[in-house]
């Protein structure tokens, strides 16, 4: 009876003592069906692909969301694969974002030397006050700029908020001075960069350089940048202008809205009852597809000038980092113009379009792709293709001469692709490569633009996931 009695007794203080261990660090269970079956939901109303037939909601809601994701749903950037859709826990959201003021590119020069090169320069940042766009930085924090830290050396130092210090000289002046800068903590930046006037022989030619197709300020429905660009749009219309060169060669985001928006400023005849783009959706869902017709305002009010009707070209200059709602804008205004001209880069060739939210317990925020940014006549030919531009010209071309290769100020007619599209209007013909430039997209330019918030997303303004 003893011997029976200290067996039980054995039996239920160990099991006290092993729930007692297991108490002292608890983990949760990280499988939830739950939350799973809510962010399949979430999928089946509005994902652009056919979902896995039977799949596994017992699985850690990671890899559960993987493993929802059609084939499709790739898209590569500088040699890597990533996914239009994606998911990251709602704990890890990132707090203060710096900000360098300036957007750069890493470039190999004759003589083995690597540097980095500013491709243009944030108004209202401290780098403002001393960077021009073509310099470059050889060293960052006493750090010589090589090949093999390029990637991460001049990150690493501004992301942390501190000052940085940087080695600077120019393209013609190989002698360097020091400066330091104050990284911007969240910067804005307002789209509308640089916007001139400028003449080519007897025609007056508009200039834009546009950063992202954003209608409004973050976190608001003001349509800030949608009427600044209309009434930049109506200055052009008023003052004669003939000819619009729209550059696009750093945009790499935005939504629809700031498109449709412009693309009712730059279409011939306009007609509100007409699509300017149309966006399909998942062919089983009640409205496969909805169209984004052209407005007379924007969502702010504004009128919308026409002056395409008066426009007899439209230059577009691209880039390597042109990629998504720009790429459907000069699909869908291609429909309707057959006077458009691109010059400068291939584009990544971007089709689809996401939109974000979270699921119903809050834990997840969930980015996914929704429909393809179509034509009119609801072709969507440049999805992982790109636009080839018309005449090609490398900006930024490996193992150039360090000491010649100058990019010049954005705007005027010293810039390297700027200055050849006036020369174009002035009746000079270029083949489809420039000069002694690179006539292939041999090469992927390393640059900072992929960091900046929104790149590589064509976001849908008018979907309310559910």
């Amino acid at each position: 009876m003893r011997k029976k009695l200290f067996t039980i007794l054995t039996i239920v203080l160990g099991t006290m003592f092993m729930v007692s261990c297991g108490g002292d660090d608890p983990k949760p269970n990280p499988i939830s069906p739950g939350v799973n079956e809510d962010i399949l939901g979430i999928m089946n109303r509005n994902y652009l692909w056919a979902l896995p037939a039977e799949p596994n909601i017992y699985q850690e809601t990671e890899p559960f969301f993987t493993s929802l994701l059609h084939k499709n749903d790739v898209y590569t950037d500088g040699g890597k694969t990533y996914n239009y859709s994606r998911i990251s826990a709602v704990s890890n959201q990132t707090g203060t974002v710096y900000d360098p003021g300036f957007e750069y590119a890493i470039n190999n020069y004759t003589g083995g030397v690597t540097y980095y090169v500013i491709l243009y320069v944030k108004p209202g940042t401290s780098a403002a006050d001393y960077l021009l766009r073509g310099l470059y930085i050889t060293t960052v924090n006493g750090t010589a700029v090589t090949a093999a830290n390029a990637s991460t050396l001049l990150y690493d130092a501004y992301s942390k908020g501190a000052d940085v210090k940087l080695s600077i000289r120019t393209p013609q002046i190989t002698a360097e001075r020091t400066i330091t800068i104050k990284p911007y903590a969240n910067y804005v930046e307002a789209p509308l960069h640089t916007a001139k006037m400028l003449t080519a022989g007897t025609q007056k030619v508009g200039y834009v350089f546009y950063n992202h197709f954003s209608s409004s300020t973050p976190g608001t429905s003001d349509y800030k940048y949608d009427n600044a660009l209309a009434a930049q749009l109506n200055k052009f219309k008023t003052d004669g202008v003939t000819t619009l060169v729209f550059d696009l060669r750093y945009n790499s985001g935005g939504g629809t809205a700031a498109i449709q928006a412009l693309g009712s400023a730059l279409t011939k005849s306009r007609d509100t009852t007409k699509p300017f783009i149309e966006q399909l959706f998942r062919a089983d869902l009640p409205k496969p597809n909805i169209p984004l017709n052209f407005v007379d305002k924007t969502g702010g009010n504004t009128d919308i000038p026409k002056l395409g009707d008066q426009l007899q070209k439209i230059y577009i200059i691209t880039g390597q980092s042109t990629a998504g709602i720009p790429e459907a804008f000069i699909n869908a205004l291609k429909a309707y113009r057959s006077d458009i001209v691109l010059v400068g880069e291939a584009t990544k060739g971007r089709a689809v379009a996401t939109s974000s939210t979270q699921d119903a317990s809050k834990q997840w925020n969930l980015r996914l792709a929704l429909s393809y940014l179509a034509d009119v006549n609801k072709k969507y030919d440049y999805n992982n293709k790109g636009f080839t531009p018309n005449t090609i010209i490398k900006e930024v071309q490996a193992n150039a001469d360090a000491n010649s290769t100058i990019l010049g100020e954005m705007g005027t007619d010293k810039e390297i692709i700027l200055s050849q599209i006036l020369e174009m209007i002035n009746g000079k013909e270029f083949g489809p490569a420039s000069g002694t430039r690179s006539s292939a997209f041999d090469r992927e330019v390393k640059t900072s633009l992929f960091r900046r918030p929104g790149a590589n997303e064509s976001t849908i303004d008018l979907i309310n996931l559910n």
